[in-house]
């Protein structure tokens, strides 16, 4: 039996990736996702709270009710739910809290990428950040569980190579033992709750191989048949553990966004710098850095990535980048710059 005095966090460790299993929407569940939300004090921690069935409202005010009023030094809830209505959170003045809402008619794509895109803007602060997924319940209830264990997988290696501590939940009693089962070994560690023993962890390790994106991707458009010029999938090269690497990053995203304008074209770095410097202060949403910083990531960590990933040929010596063009990746690109610069 669990000891009731020893806060669940600490039976579990540092887990990156827990599987939470318990009634939803029920006092256990509650009190357990604020436990592994809030491990951290507030000041140290920011959240991402992703909510398929609850209003953001309701996923406050459940934080509100088991850690008290001191928030979060940053917080955004992703509404992911498939029947929306228009919500505004009161203001508070003891932290900032945001809500993200994913696209009309989303796709697992579409919620994963709302997610990493979020996780990789607080990459870089000095704060913990812990994520709650509320629930896996309710997306096997509209994906199919080969699209939902995807996602899955994809979302965990990414929450373990950003150092984010993520909690997913999981209703037992709206599956069955061979749902459960599959998707026990997907995460780091599993608490199970039962009304004689309290919760129950396990920790263990992952083990499977990582899942593969689906070879096409619907382009905008695509899917409605809202264009017939455009065809209807595009060949998407990648994986969708790439995908969501890539595009983690907000100053690799403006640089992308750049890059698909000019297909086969040999860019000066000097030029290239310029632009993305422009196009960061140009947005509210982005913190423009000096250009002199601007160079230093792209030549030591994005150009990098990018040739890894065979997006772009990058010459040190001669100070140029060549992007090869990618009617997938540009397909994708188009989609998430207008999700997110409007």
């Amino acid at each position: 039996m669990t000891d009731p005095s020893l806060a669940l966090s600490n039976q579990i460790g540092r887990a990156s990736s827990v599987l939470l299993l318990a009634p939803l929407h029920e006092s256990p569940d509650d009190s357990a996702c604020i436990d592994l939300l809030a491990r951290d004090p507030a000041v140290e921690t920011n959240v991402l709270s992703v909510t398929l069935s609850a209003s953001p409202t309701e996923r406050l005010s459940i934080w509100q009710r088991e850690a008290g009023s001191e928030l979060p030094t940053r917080a955004t809830i992703v509404d992911a739910r498939q029947s929306m209505t228009k919500e505004r959170l009161p203001a508070s003045g003891e932290g900032p809290i945001s809500v993200r809402r994913v696209p009309e008619n989303a796709t697992l794509h579409d919620i994963g990428l709302v997610i990493a895109n979020q996780l990789g803007a607080w990459s870089d602060t000095d704060e913990t950040t812990a994520m709650c997924l509320h629930s896996v319940t309710a997306l096997l209830a509209t994906y199919s569980p080969e699209r939902v264990i995807d996602l899955i997988t994809s979302l965990n290696d990414l929450c373990e190579h950003l150092g984010v501590i993520a909690h997913h939940h999981v209703d037992p009693d709206e599956h069955g033992e061979e749902t459960v089962a599959m998707l026990r070994p997907l995460y780091d560690a599993v608490v199970e709750y039962t009304p004689a023993d309290g919760w129950i962890p396990t920790v263990s390790e992952r083990t499977g191989t990582a899942p593969t994106f689906r070879s096409t991707v619907p382009p905008p458009g695509g899917a409605a048949k809202t264009d017939p010029a455009r065809p209807e999938t595009v060949p998407m090269r990648y994986s969708f553990d790439t995908i969501l690497d890539l595009l983690s990053s907000a100053r690799r995203r403006t640089l992308l966004y750049n890059l698909k304008n000019r297909p086969s074209e040999e860019i000066p770095l000097d030029r290239l710098v310029e632009e993305v410097h422009d196009l960061d202060r140009a947005l509210p949403i982005r913190d423009a850095s000096p250009p002199e910083e601007i160079r230093t990531e792209l030549v030591q960590t994005h150009l990098p990535k990018l040739r890894e990933a065979g997006i772009v040929r990058y010459d040190a010596d001669a100070g140029t980048v060549h992007y090869t063009a990618n009617q997938g990746l540009e397909s994708l690109l188009r989609y998430i710059e207008t999700i997110e610069l409007g």
